[in-house]
């Protein structure tokens, strides 16, 4: 009985809770450039490196990551330079390799500053000044990195408990706070039309699952899309977004034609 309390109590708590290349930085960044630095905890002659997320216009594939700049943690601080071949935002990843990385978007003639408070977990905790789609991006990481303390908190209770009812409350309390996170991304999505930040949360995934469904959401993915096309029609990161809804869309009719033959 004192064990079911405290199973409780936890829910609660849970549910309550939810309510660019060069190998060295210029002291002057140009108009040219984006400059990304900042500091490291405990990562003292570590290697970070900077990739270019550049995705593949011709197909439908996913995302390819060119290299363009690395930097030793030297005092605990870091800077990294690129050059950009044009004005358009992109998606870049700073990291040291593996799943130990962020991602964040940057355009040409920025500088960015990351705070990174532990080396280990770089995208649970830490903090950047800088662009606005940068901001965004680090709104995305720190709301993903509550949905996944409390899911994490959820999964030791259910290895925890040992009768099926409390399964069944935990099971719930998962449904219940994976749809406020979905909610959170839906508004994101609203509230940002026109940064490429939209199409980060509609991908956004925790364990290989996913908040939207490519083909249930195709609709939502088609009004990203629009948004995007008429602030930046030329970016390859939308004209494979074009792409990706014209590959569902092939596969939903594919799907419905088989249906037809069976019957």
């Amino acid at each position: 009985m004192r064990k079911r309390v405290q199973l409780l109590v936890l829910l609660a708590l849970t549910i309550f809770s939810w309510g660019c290349s060069s190998d060295k930085k210029e002291d002057n960044p140009t108009q040219n450039s984006v400059a990304m630095k900042g500091t490291v905890r405990n990562g003292e002659g570590r290697t970070l490196y900077l990739h270019l997320l550049s995705v593949d216009t011709t197909g439908v594939g996913g995302m390819e990551y060119v290299g363009l700049s690395n930097s030793v943690i030297e005092n605990g601080a870091f800077e990294l330079t690129c050059q950009p071949d044009d004005a358009e935002p992109q998606f870049y990843r700073i990291g040291f390799g593996g799943q130990n990385t962020i991602t964040t978007i940057a355009r040409r003639g920025e500088e960015l500053t990351f705070t990174f408070n532990n080396s280990d977990t770089l995208c649970r905790n830490y903090k950047v000044k800088g662009g606005e789609d940068a901001q965004l991006m680090w709104e995305l990481d720190q709301r993903l990195s509550r949905f996944i303390d409390s899911a994490e908190h959820l999964t030791l209770w259910y290895e925890y408990s040992d009768d099926d009812s409390s399964h069944v409350l935990i099971n719930n309390a998962y449904t219940l706070i994976k749809g406020h996170h979905r909610d959170f991304l839906s508004h994101f999505i609203a509230d940002h039309p026109t940064s490429l930040a939209a199409i980060t949360a509609f991908y956004q995934t925790y364990q290989m699952g996913t908040f939207f469904d490519e083909v249930a959401d195709v609709a939502l993915l088609e009004k990203i899309y629009t948004n995007l096309k008429k602030q930046y029609p030329r970016n390859g990161n939308v004209i494979w977004l074009s792409q990706r809804i014209a590959f569902i869309h092939k596969n939903i009719e594919n799907q419905q034609n088989k249906e037809n033959n069976s019957l």
